[in-house]
């Protein structure tokens, strides 16, 4: 299969035979020998799976997984824990942290290469990253909502769109467009990782449609950051005589010229509180009519419904 796997494991030998069972398999092995360059290669690398070893030096297998699972650039890796420890208590404080399974030392490799083919099967269909940004897609995203409505939590969710990316494609070219949804991706992880919660999710829906999943108490905390990061980068997009007067010029039919402004960004949030809806479609309908009223006001714009 052809995948990346992180292998963090501080046994020589272990690490040496399981590389070498994996590579048989076709599988790209990365290799760490403590908790610490465990993380850095999962941030640096982004592996399509992480098999971690629970005790580790330097930094434990636990917070490794839980620091994944905190950075939305990582959390969408599965993660397969394998250790000694046999306890309940051990087992559940894995998946409580993030971990997507638990394998137990020692085991058997056919059961190891099953679980990891399985599960990187599983995530590409289910998370079906967008190629542009790397966010989650659509897929990640119902589920996302379909899980916290069972769960009965309350939570947030915003919808997010840019306005004038059509004009800006018609003066820069689609390549520069491409690179504007790349920043607004980067601009809302970057303000989920600073100002979020362990378990926000960011996502791509397409094209230059976004959406964000975080808590009533840090929803709009986020959104407001990454309207502050769009309204101060925005105009560095443009060309330098573009910005010295504040607007773009387009050529129009009949050799006319029309002003533009500047690109903006729109976020539409809703809050969810428990049984307040029965279906996520009810939510995204919400979350749409929040995000009508704040392009209705015009500019970098936020409206927040309940």
């Amino acid at each position: 299969m052809d995948a990346r796997v992180l292998l963090v494991e501080d046994d020589p030998e272990l690490m040496e035979f399981v590389r070498f069972m994996l590579e048989q398999e076709k599988y790209r092995v990365i290799t760490a020998s403590d908790g610490e360059d465990g993380l850095n290669k999962g941030r640096t690398e982004r592996p399509d799976i992480i098999l971690l070893d629970v005790l580790l030096p330097k930094i434990h297998g636990f917070e490794v997984c839980e620091r994944l699972r905190q950075d939305p650039a990582t959390c969408l890796i599965p993660i397969i824990m394998v250790t000694s420890l046999t306890a309940i208590k051990d087992r559940l404080t894995g998946i409580k942290l993030g971990a997507d399974e638990y394998v137990s030392k020692p085991f058997e490799p056919v059961e190891l290469l099953a679980r990891v083919e399985n599960l990187i099967k599983r995530t590409r269909q289910n998370v079906a990253a967008n190629p542009l940004t790397g966010l989650a897609g659509d897929v990640a995203f119902q589920q996302e909502l379909h899980r916290r409505l069972q769960e009965k939590t309350e939570f947030s969710v915003a919808y997010a769109d840019a306005n004038g990316l059509s004009d800006y494609n018609k003066l820069y070219g689609f390549e520069k467009g491409d690179g504007i949804i790349r920043l607004l991706g980067t601009i809302m992880r970057s303000a989920a990782v600073e100002l979020g919660n362990r378990n926000d999710m960011v996502v791509h829906l397409g094209g230059d449609d976004f959406a964000l999943i975080s808590t009533p108490a840090r929803a709009e905390v986020i959104a407001a950051r990454i309207l502050e990061n769009v309204e101060y980068l925005m105009p560095m997009q443009y060309d330098e005589k573009e910005r010295e007067r504040g607007y773009a010029f387009l050529h129009e039919s009949a050799g006319k010229e029309k002003k533009h402004p500047f690109l903006t960004f729109s976020i539409g949030l809703v809050d969810v509180m428990p049984d307040l809806y029965q279906h996520h479609a009810q939510i995204l309908d919400r979350a749409r009519a929040a995000l009508k009223e704040a392009k209705s006001k015009g500019g970098n714009q936020l409206a927040r419904l309940t």
